[in-house]
């Protein structure tokens, strides 16, 4: 088979094809961000920094996906919450937009072009698409999907037994469909500047927080109806949930996402047997225990299990699970690349 350009590489396995290897997704802002040589408040508040950032690590890595984001908080900080910026850690939220979930009705809609940090990463997003966008899939995140962001609006504890009150269950459906259009807002935005793919992060719904039954209840309609409703557009969006998502991975298969990216705590064979066919799985190398404080030996051992475990039939693309921290080595990223070179071939 000809060699693929790295968005020819993904485009034909996010299609349900099979391409010349399996492709590389960095989800590796904080690394990115190192690379370049920038504290992580000046990567995550400057758009130019960003794209500038992204293309510095995807000219030392190589690798097929870029995928962007600043942090987990960007959405939340455009509705109101306050959200803290610091040169070390990635930005966390210190105070939620509501404290009481009947106040729902008086937040505003976001204006990506205007509020917070959307317009940043808008920018940073044309760059990508002018400097790379005819060679490289990208992937720019629209930060939290509607559960995510509905547990930064209001106190993630507070929240989750609201969750549990029928008689307020009325405003949780008001507070998640809120959510929903933000994030639609934000990812139409995002596509409509170039990216050729989003993703709506919603670990909080999963396993690691939330019972199966949640998840079917409270987020599982809203993901959904947020895939249908950009697909109908022309546009896709993928998903992503930390933890364990074994117990949930056909209703997240359900979803409609184009891509779910994966974290190394699942059961390999059942997502694959959920997955096949359906849609495409990302990941799963553990960022932490294996990108950031294993070796290279370690990184190529993880890679090689997860190209033997998911690649069967297509629908894989090698990344780490979850963000890599900023202190994650080179050699190690470096190692990933070169192992999907290496053994990436479908079986």
């Amino acid at each position: 088979m000809p060699e693929m350009t790295s968005l020819e590489r993904c485009m034909t396995v996010l299609g349900g094809g099979i391409p010349d290897r399996v492709p590389v997704c960095l989800e590796n802002f904080q690394h990115a961000a190192a690379v370049a040589g920038y504290t992580l408040r000046e990567y995550c508040l400057d758009g130019e920094k960003m794209a500038a950032a992204q293309i510095a690590a995807w000219q030392k890595f190589g690798h097929d996906m870029i995928d962007m984001e600043n942090g987990v908080a960007t959405l939340a900080g455009a509705v109101g919450c306050e959200v803290r910026y610091t040169d070390d850690a990635p930005p966390w939220i210190t105070r939620p937009a509501l404290e009481r979930i009947e106040d729902v009705d008086h937040l505003k809609p976001v204006d990506p072009y205007q509020d917070g940090t959307l317009p940043e990463v808008i920018k940073a997003t044309r760059i990508l698409v002018r400097e790379l966008g005819k060679h490289v899939c990208l992937l720019v995140e629209a930060d939290q999907g509607p559960f995510d962001l509905a547990c930064q609006i209001m106190d993630l504890q507070e929240l989750l037994i609201t969750l549990l009150d029928p008689d307020k269950e009325v405003w949780v459906h008001k507070l998640l469909t809120y959510a929903y259009e933000q994030t639609l807002r934000y990812a139409r935005a995002l596509i409509e500047a170039g990216a050729h793919l989003t993703m709506m992060g919603e670990s909080t719904s999963g396993p690691d927080v939330c019972s199966p039954a949640i998840y079917r209840r409270f987020a599982f309609p809203y993901q959904q109806r947020l895939v249908e409703t950009l697909r109908a557009e022309g546009k896709q969006i993928g998903m992503h949930i930390c933890g364990n998502v074994t117990p949930i991975i056909a209703s997240m298969v359900a979803t409609g996402a184009i891509f779910l990216q994966v974290d190394y705590k699942i059961d390999h064979e059942a997502c694959k047997r959920a997955a096949r066919a359906k849609t495409t799985l990302i990941g799963t190398v553990d960022p932490s225990g294996v990108m950031a404080r294993g070796t290279i030996e370690d990184v190529a051992r993880a890679a090689r299990h997860d190209i033997a475990h998911l690649s069967d039939g297509g629908g894989f693309i090698l990344s780490p699970g979850c963000t890599l921290p900023y202190t994650t080595p080179d050699e190690n990223v470096a190692a990933l690349v070169e192992a999907a070179g290496q053994y990436g071939q479908y079986h």
